[in-house]
């Protein structure tokens, strides 16, 4: 298990920022508290389960290596549920991820899923969409982040449905296999532009 120090944010959330020091480890908290200056000292505990749910050493964590939260939203059940954390690199990109989040999801590994960032909640929510194309460095995501994910709606709303249904088009192809017999597939294809 490894311990770490919840830090307060700009937009005063609260996340855990950084791992405990093999030094700060050592210390009781009423140490801790003076070597800090805190008067108050808030710990998130990180356990890693094995494959038999017994606790192993959790991996080990370079200045390169951010902690993430994920939350899985299913807008059918209307909520927002803890599914796990994961180490990412920096430099990595969250498209690199996305079979692992599907996994934790219970998705097939192919799903589009799209992601937001959770950066607060009150006094007022701020979500924002995450690129997945751009690395976490480049998102300015760091140590304690939360990322909320959802199945890619194709149809959000009924005006989306309904312009689909209005756009959509069927095409029809034959391909002759024999005189006798032909065989047919049928595409959806959509008239509208954008």
């Amino acid at each position: 298990m490894r311990f770490w120090l919840w830090g307060r944010r700009e937009n005063h959330s609260y996340r855990p920022c950084r791992p405990l020091t093999p030094l700060e480890e050592t210390k009781f908290v009423w140490q801790l508290r003076k070597v800090l200056k805190e008067v108050h000292i808030n710990l998130f505990l990180e356990v890693e389960l094995g494959l038999d749910l017994r606790p192993i050493a959790p991996p080990e964590k370079t200045k390169d290596d951010i902690l993430l939260f994920f939350k899985l939203y299913d807008p059918l059940k209307e909520e927002l549920r803890y599914v796990g954390r994961l180490f990412v690199k920096l430099v990595g990109k969250p498209s690199e991820i996305l079979m692992k989040l599907n996994e934790m999801a219970g998705y097939g590994r192919e799903e589009e899923i799209v992601l937001y960032e959770e950066i607060k909640f009150e006094p007022s929510v701020m979500c924002e969409p995450v690129d997945k194309e751009l690395s976490y460095a480049e998102s300015q995501l760091e140590d304690g982040d939360i990322i909320c994910f959802q199945k890619a709606l194709r149809f959000p709303d009924v005006p989306s449905y309904l312009r689909h249904k209005r756009n959509r088009r069927i095409a029809t192809f034959e391909k002759p296999v024999n005189i006798h017999n032909q065989e047919t597939n049928s595409n959806e294809l959509s008239s509208s532009v954008g």
